[in-house]
C-alpha cells in the first residue's frame, strides 16, 4: 500500500490519513500488515489512489534489486520513490504478459564473475562493453536502436513522462530474475535516448551485486562507471576512433548519423580516448553553444524516437488471436487501463475499446441469381431528341 500512496504523489501515511478522514493509527496499521481494511475503507483507499481494489489484494514477491538512479539529491525524493514503483508495476504487467506468452530470454551475461564494482580501472570497463558487444554478435559495426536492443535480450523496456529534468531513467532486477528499464520520455531525443538505455544497461551489466549502501557511498562512481560503460559500448574504441579525421564539428555532425550518438557524447569520447585534449574539447564545446546545438542537434528533429513495443505487442498478439480478450486482460491486471497503457505503450483507451466483432464467413458462397431470385433488367433512358 505505501508503494500506491508513493506513486500518487502522497508522501506521508498522515497525508493519506487525512484524505480519508481516518486515524493517522489505522492507516499505518493497514501498511504494516497488522490489519487490512474493511471493505467500505477498501473501496475508499483504492479511490483515493487511483487504483482497482484488486491491485491491494494481489500477492508480490520480494527480492527486486537496487534501482540505479542519476541523482541523489533530497529533492529528488518523492520523483525517485515514484518511479520506483512505476517500475514495480511494470513488473505486475509483465507477469499478466508471461502468464500467456513466452517473452524473450534473458540474456544479459554476467561479465564481473564475482569481481568487485569498486576494483574496475578504466581498461576493465573498455575491455567488458567490447567483451558485450562481442556476446550480443554486434561486432564494431553502429548499434542502430538501444531500446529494441535492451528487448531483443530479455529486458522489459517502458518509457514515460517523468516530469523532472533529474531523471533520465532507472532499472533494477526484478524480483522475477529479469531486467526492467524505465526511461523518461519528457524532453527526449533519439540520441539522449540511445546513450540513457546505454547507461541503464551499464548498471544491469556491471552493478547487479551493488547493495543500497554501496550505491548511495560510491554514487559518483557508479555513475561515472556506467557513462564510460554506455560511451565505450556505442562508441568502440577500435572502430571509431580510425573514423576520425579531423575532429571537426562537421565531421562529428556526419559521424552522428553514423553511429546514433550525440555530437557532445562524441566529445566527451574522443576525450576519453585521448584522441582530443583539454583545450581541443573545449573549443569544440564552444562552437558546439555557439551553433544551437546545446537545446537541439542535427537530426533530433527527424529521428523518430525509439519506444519499447513489447508488452503492446503481446497483449495486442493475444487479442487479435482470440487468445484472451481485452476484458479478460482488465480482470487479471491489477491496475486500471490508463496505467497499464503508459507503461506498456499500448494506444489510450485501447484496454477499455471493445474488439472488432469476428465474422464467421461461409466456405462457400453461391451467387444470389442461382439461388431461383429474379435478375435485374438494365432499362435504356433515352435523351430527348432521340
Amino acid at each position: 500500500m505505501a508503494e500506491a500512496r508513493q506513486a500518487r504523489g502522497i508522501t506521508s501515511r498522515k497525508a493519506l490519513a487525512d484524505l480519508m478522514q481516518r486515524a493517522a493509527s489505522t492507516v499505518i496499521r493497514w501498511e504494516e500488515g497488522e490489519t487490512a481494511p474493511e471493505p467500505a475503507a477498501l473501496t475508499e483507499l483504492a479511490s483515493v489512489l487511483r487504483l482497482p481494489e484488486d491491485f491491494f489484494l494481489t500477492a508480490r514477491r520480494e527480492g527486486s534489486g537496487l534501482s540505479f538512479f542519476r541523482s541523489f539529491a533530497g529533492a529528488l525524493r518523492g520523483d525517485r520513490l515514484s518511479q520506483q514503483v512505476r517500475l514495480a508495476w511494470l513488473e505486475d504487467v509483465t507477469a499478466v504478459a508471461e502468464h500467456y506468452a513466452h517473452l524473450p530470454e534473458i540474456n544479459v551475461p554476467d561479465l564481473l564473475q564475482g569481481r568487485n564494482f569498486r576494483n574496475l580501472r578504466d581498461e576493465d570497463i573498455e575491455a567488458y562493453a567490447q567483451a558485450a558487444r562481442e556476446h550480443w554478435g554486434l561486432g564494431l559495426r553502429p548499434i542502430l536502436n538501444m531500446v529494441e536492443l535492451l528487448e531483443r535480450i530479455g529486458v522489459v523496456v517502458a518509457s514515460e513522462p517523468m516530469e523532472t529534468d533529474q531523471l533520465d531513467g532507472l532499472s533494477r532486477w526484478g524480483s522475477d530474475g529479469r531486467p526492467y528499464v524505465l526511461l523518461a520520455s519528457d524532453k527526449q531525443s533519439f540520441s539522449r535516448r540511445q546513450f540513457d538505455a546505454a547507461h541503464e544497461l551499464a548498471h544491469l551489466v556491471l552493478h547487479r551485486a551493488v547493495t543500497e549502501e554501496e550505491f548511495v557511498e560510491n554514487f559518483k562512481a557508479i555513475e561515472d562507471q556506467a557513462h564510460r560503460f554506455a560511451s565505450a559500448f556505442l562508441l568502440p574504441a577500435s572502430q571509431f576512433s580510425v573514423e576520425i579525421d579531423t575532429a571537426a564539428i562537421w565531421e562529428l555532425e556526419r559521424l552522428k548519423a553514423r553511429w546514433k550518438v550525440s555530437i557532445k557524447a562524441q566529445i566527451m569520447r574522443l576525450q576519453r580516448l585521448q584522441i582530443l585534449d583539454k583545450s581541443s574539447a573545449t573549443r569544440l564545446y564552444k562552437i558546439y553553444s555557439a551553433k544551437g546545438y546545446s537545446r537541439r542537434e542535427p537530426f533530433d528533429d527527424v529521428w523518430p524516437m525509439q519506444e519499447p513495443t513489447l508488452l503492446a505487442d503481446v497483449f495486442k498478439a493475444l487479442v487479435d488471436a482470440g487468445q484472451v480478450t481485452k476484458e479478460d486482460l482488465r480482470e487479471d491486471l491489477p491496475l486500471f487501463p490508463h496505467d497499464v497503457e503508459s507503461l506498456t505503450g499500448l494506444p489510450s483507451g485501447w484496454l477499455s475499446l471493445q474488439a472488432a466483432r469476428i465474422v464467421e464467413l461461409k466456405p462457400v458462397v453461391t451467387p444470389r441469381d442461382n439461388l431461383g431470385g429474379v435478375r435485374g433488367e438494365v432499362v435504356p433512358i433515352k435523351r430527348s431528341g432521340d
